[in-house]
């Protein structure tokens, strides 16, 4: 059995609050729940003492109202310009102590990064690896700390539909979970900006681009960089992160065929949702690049998009972002094979998308991801 650690490090009363609001867990995976239960109730006083020793600095902790924020699908490159941006000590990001134990990260982001150099842990579905102190996706703390979380679809994946429609494309400020989220996950912003002493958050979760409405809210005077890929390139890596993820943390069975409408379901949702609201961005706080033409040349887009969205100098980041890009140059993308049924629903169904972000319909076969 896999270790269940997407879910793992909750508390009780949260845990069972997802799989209600789940409708419930196949009974294959019993065993799993089971551990999770175990383990939440190990981790229950860790996270009252930090409540309790760091509650009141982190309600005065500041965020400023501009943040720096990469939208982008899943697979389209946004992981490694999060990790060039995230050089520039202007910004606070999620870490990987808020990924793992969100309710007493602030106890124990110290001996997480210890121990991320003792080990070579990579994530599952790309081979990349997870150092100390790297930049995680802003929302995956929310998995452990509220039902009210779009990235529960991985923790069920046969419910992909409800968990999306629920909490990205009709979600809103008047959403019956809004005031719940909106708490949550400014809580874990305040507690990354205190870790690193930064308030200007940098932002990367791919379903941003379906509520854009939601996040501007918040942050009305917020800077954008979208990063566009290929659909064609795009889907295949999806739908075997989907898969992956899926066959390691899940809680209920899925076939290929529901994973394949997942991810479809998923890009044209996530493509709808920007195309409708990008307009609510000014056009001076957003950026849009092909992920080809970036790491064409990663220096020339880095200084533009700092131009262009005025983000200040880069004299001093530009050497890590050097050696950040030296230290990649070997990494292997995985690759997969043409599939001709998937080609065409690609073709099919995301039609309006390729339009949009300036691809024509062409696949790219065994293309990297």
């Amino acid at each position: 059995m896999h270790f269940p650690a997407y879910l793992a490090c909750t508390d009780p009363a949260t845990l069972y609050r997802i799989l209600r609001t789940n409708g419930g867990f196949d009974a294959r995976y019993s065993a799993r729940v089971g551990l999770l239960f175990l383990v939440s109730v190990v981790m229950l006083p860790f996270n009252w003492l930090e409540r309790a020793l760091y509650g009141r600095r982190l309600a005065a902790q500041r965020l400023s109202d501009s943040p720096l924020i990469i939208l982008g699908h899943d697979r389209s490159g946004t992981t490694h310009l999060l990790n060039l941006l995230s050089l520039d000590p202007q910004f606070a990001y999620t870490r990987p102590s808020q990924m793992i134990l969100p309710g007493c990260c602030l106890l124990f982001d110290a001996a997480i990064d210890r121990l991320l150099r003792r080990l070579d842990y990579r994530r599952p579905f790309d081979d990349m690896a997870v150092g100390p102190g790297s930049p995680q996706d802003d929302e995956v703390p929310l998995v452990k700390l509220t039902p009210h979380c779009e990235y529960h679809k991985y923790s069920f994946p046969r419910s992909y539909r409800a968990w999306l429609d629920t909490y990205v494309f009709d979600f809103s400020a008047d959403s019956p979970a809004y005031a719940e989220w909106r708490r949550v996950y400014l809580g874990t912003l305040r507690k990354a900006a205190l870790l690193m002493g930064r308030d200007r958050s940098l932002l990367k979760s791919p379903a941003t681009m379906g509520n854009l409405n939601v996040v501007l809210e918040l942050f009305p005077h917020a800077k954008f960089i979208h990063i566009k890929r290929n659909p064609h390139t795009v889907l295949p890596s999806q739908i075997h992160l989907h898969r992956t993820m899926a066959h390691k943390y899940g809680l209920e069975t899925v076939t290929d065929v529901q994973l394949t409408d997942f991810a479809l379901y998923q890009y044209q949702g996530y493509m709808r949702g920007f195309l409708r609201d990008r307009h609510l961005i000014p056009p001076a706080n957003l950026i849009e690049i092909h992920y080809e033409d970036f790491v064409a040349d990663r220096m020339r887009w880095l200084h533009t998009i700092y131009n262009r969205l005025a983000l200040g100098d880069v004299t001093a980041t530009a050497t890590r972002w050097e050696a950040h890009i030296s230290s990649v140059r070997g990494y292997e993308p995985h690759r997969f094979p043409a599939d001709p049924v998937l080609r065409d629903r690609i073709d099919a169904e995301l039609g309006f998308a390729f339009a949009a972000l300036g691809y024509d319909r062409a696949p790219v076969s065994a293309a990297p991801c």
